[in-house]
């Protein structure tokens, strides 16, 4: 039986994987340290979930060696903003690179066969120049990551080439772009919520928003990555190791808030760089990722902007709440 264990199970990227999991009648093994928020969804109560830490070596080699997993998705990260990375690198570094290590040796000693996708990010590329296209592509493109984040993502993806070399793991990689839809939250792993998300809360609440800029990007629907991310891991038989994972399309922020202007009547929105109600980490828009290797391998229709909000906003009408940040206690 196939039987998947999703690192990171409990954030955003990883709620939406397991969702698709166990859309296609496969077995889940979630590994976070907390349980999930959303568990009374569907997903969450048809799989089993073990508490853990990525830095913890023992913990890692007890979920590999208590359960029949046979594919691996990592997922687990930080996604620090600029204070974070200010003040705990350190952190950030054991997590996205100690972690993914400490990982893929566990594999090695107890699940050598199992087949291991590494979610690695958009952000790697950094400062590179795009391709001819104007794309970010895998082999054109070299990455030069500016940021302490995508340094880590880069480097877990070459040290985690060399252990599956040296191991002789099947191993796949894939830049992940930029996200939004169903299952984000401030998990605490994500520093900044997507725009997306941020515009879809002050339209429901009646509030109008400021955006910084119009950010044309190649946004991916999250149920449409985690199902594009499964089939990528189950995928039996690929000619490369590293693939990205975007959108397909190029849309913008001005393209979502009119969707949600037509849903929800009454929102009201604009465009102030100098005053911005939605707060974004990038100074600047980045070029899309190239899809072509992708689309070889799985064929798929994005889905339209519209849709996305309908989704979306369904969505929120059961788990709202849950998406918000958890009350502090003392």
């Amino acid at each position: 039986m196939t039987r998947v264990l999703v690192t990171g199970s409990s954030g955003f990227v990883g709620s939406a994987v397991c969702e698709a999991l166990v859309a296609r009648g496969l077995g889940v093994v979630g590994f976070d340290l907390n349980p999930s928020r959303f568990t009374s969804a569907p997903w969450a109560q048809a799989m089993d979930f073990v508490a853990g830490d990525m830095r913890d070596w023992n913990a890692l080699e007890a979920v590999l060696a208590d359960h029949d997993v046979t594919h691996i998705v990592h997922a687990a990260a930080l996604t620090p903003d600029l204070e974070r990375e200010t003040t705990q690198p350190d952190l950030i570094t054991e997590v996205n690179v100690l972690g993914s290590q400490r990982l893929m040796m566990a594999v090695a000693a107890c699940r050598p066969r199992c087949r291991v996708l590494l979610l690695s990010s958009i952000s790697v590329y950094g400062q590179a120049e795009p391709d001819a296209q104007g794309l970010f592509d895998e082999e054109a493109t070299r990455p030069q990551p500016a940021a302490l984040y995508g340094m880590t993502k880069y480097a877990a993806e070459m040290t985690l080439r060399r252990l599956a070399d040296l191991h002789n793991i099947d191993l796949r990689i894939g830049r992940l772009g930029p996200l939004f839809g169903p299952w984000e939250h401030a998990s605490g792993a994500r520093d900044i919520l997507s725009p997306h998300h941020q515009i879809a809360m002050a339209a429901r609440r009646g509030g109008a928003c400021v955006l910084p800029r119009n950010v044309a990007a190649d946004w991916f629907y999250s149920r449409d990555a985690a199902r594009k991310i499964v089939a990528l891991a189950m995928e039996e038989t690929v000619s490369h190791q590293l693939f990205n994972l975007g959108g397909g399309q190029v849309s913008t922020l001005v393209d979502w808030c009119e969707a949600l202007r037509a849903l929800i009547p009454g929102f009201a929105w604009t465009i102030d760089a100098g005053a911005p109600t939605i707060r974004y980490g990038y100074a600047s828009d980045r070029p899309a990722l190239a899809t072509a290797r992708l689309d070889a391998v799985i064929a798929s229709q994005p889905i339209s902007v519209m849709d996305a909000a309908r989704d979306y906003l369904s969505w929120l009408d059961a788990f709202e709440l849950l998406s918000e940040p958890l009350e502090k206690t003392t």
